[in-house]
């Protein structure tokens, strides 16, 4: 040995070999003891979650700890980080090869230049031989620790599991490897685990990690970093669950409407449920596709049926009055309707209307005289028109025969049995979806 060594840091035998691992074997017993390296894990950020394509992006730091019997270390401090091995020594050194499995290609820890390596001092030094210039101490590997840090920043594959969106809380994980072949050799220890970053995200709440084995029982199966996430509901509330809840409050109100207004009845209804299927719809496509319901999708598809049977119901309320004589619209000429059979002879439908609109004639020469402009005389004629439609309907209706035990229950379906069943429903959905939102369970998780 020459003066040169007292330079280095670390001493490696000459048939040392970086791709096998430094477990011990006896051979009394011809038992091997693998080595044990030490897991310690640092959440720094969790960037990006994707539900639709089932990943997450995390950024974290990752301590390895192990001793290593084979080397010998030269002059060590009892600062750690004054024990730092050059790039070099790190390239020489075996390194577990820890696998993330939940990533796409089962990337790896692998040192390389940016990996941090130091020796922590911890056992006892022996001096060097005379046969050195300078003296050295020198400290036995199995008597001091490796330590090996990494910052990471991996997009990790999580199963979301949607079954109660938005009262969802989602567990995703980083399992950790060794693989088959070195599992007889290396055994993996979860040590500590430090939340760094931020845990209230834009989605979600962190509520719980923690570093642990896979399998308790079966060790050698792997370690995890496990993060449960708890959704923040406040965007579902009020993009999603207050405008259909606006909207069942209007589709509600058609029911107070007078009965000659049912076009306008059904035209709400109609579009209510147009609105509520776009909404499903819009809800969905931001969304995985599953083959489960979700809870969202029992809200917005009971919502849906809200204004389908709405309308059901008031055209079945409107069936309940009926009146013998009354016209059609048969493509854009007014037939009247007699005795059930419509009149074709033109001579009878002049006559008819002359003496239905009599009178709303006189009222429109009238009403045009008081206008001098064309603009104002088309706006009163629109009036008028409006004004003469309504008055027919309203006519119609009050001459109708009417069903009024149909009617009646009809009209008390609508106004009371139909709210009563959305009332139901709703305390019935919020208080198992909140009751579970708002459990202990992850919060007691030991």
């Amino acid at each position: 040995e020459s003066d040169e060594d007292n330079c280095q840091m670390i001493y490696q035998k000459e048939n040392y070999k970086k791709t096998v691992a430094p477990f011990l074997y006896d051979p009394e017993t011809k038992i091997s003891t693998p080595v044990n390296v030490v897991v310690s894990f640092v959440i720094e950020d969790i960037l990006k979650i994707e539900e639709i394509d089932h990943v997450y992006t995390l950024k974290f730091s990752i301590l390895l700890e192990w001793y290593d019997f084979r080397l010998t270390y030269y002059n060590l401090k009892k600062d750690t980080t004054a024990n730092a091995l050059t790039t070099p020594e790190v390239e020489k050194l075996w390194i577990p090869f820890v696998v993330f499995e939940n990533t796409e290609k089962n990337e790896a820890v692998m040192g390389d230049s940016r990996s941090e390596v130091n020796i922590q001092r911890e056992g006892n030094s022996t001096k060097s031989s005379r046969s050195l210039v300078e003296e050295i101490n020198m400290y036995k590997g199995l008597e001091n620790k490796i330590k090996f840090e990494q910052v990471y920043t991996k997009t990790f594959k999580c199963e979301y599991q949607l079954q109660l969106y938005p009262f969802d809380t989602q567990t995703c994980n980083v399992r950790m490897l060794i693989r088959r072949f070195e599992k007889s050799k290396i055994d993996l220890t979860p040590n500590e685990i430090f939340m760094e970053g931020d845990t209230v995200l834009t989605q979600y709440l962190v509520s719980y990690w923690n570093l642990e084995y896979i399998n308790r029982t079966e060790k050698t199966d792997g370690i995890q970093l496990v993060v449960v996430m708890k959704r923040r509901i406040m965007n579902a509330l009020l993009t999603t669950y207050l405008p259909s809840l606006l909207i069942l409050i209007m589709v509600y109100c058609t029911n107070f409407f007078k009965p000659f207004f049912f076009e306008a009845i059904v035209t709400v209804n109609l579009t209510a449920l147009l609105v509520l299927t776009t909404l499903f719809i819009s809800v969905s496509g931001a969304l995985p596709p599953t083959a489960y319901v979700k809870m969202i999708d029992i809200w917005l598809i009971f919502a849906q049926m809200i204004p389908f049977f709405e309308v059901l119901l008031h055209t079945f309320v409107d069936a309940m009055r009926n009146e013998e004589e009354r016209e059609i619209n048969h493509h854009g000429r007014t037939i009247p309707i007699q005795d059930g059979v419509a009149i074709r002879d033109h001579g009878e439908q002049k006559k008819l209307f002359e003496q239905v609109n009599t009178g709303f004639i006189t009222d429109l020469e009238e009403e045009l005289s008081t206008k001098t402009t064309k603009k104002s005389q088309i706006e009163a004629l629109n009036d008028i028109n409006e004004k003469v439609l309504v008055e027919a309907r309203k006519a119609w209706y009050e001459k109708a025969t009417i069903n009024e035990v149909g009617v009646a229950a009809g009209e008390f379906t609508g106004r009371f049995i139909i709210p009563s069943f959305i009332m139901a429903f709703s305390a019935i959905y919020w208080s198992y979806g909140l009751s579970y939102y708002f459990s202990e369970e992850f919060e007691q998780m030991e």
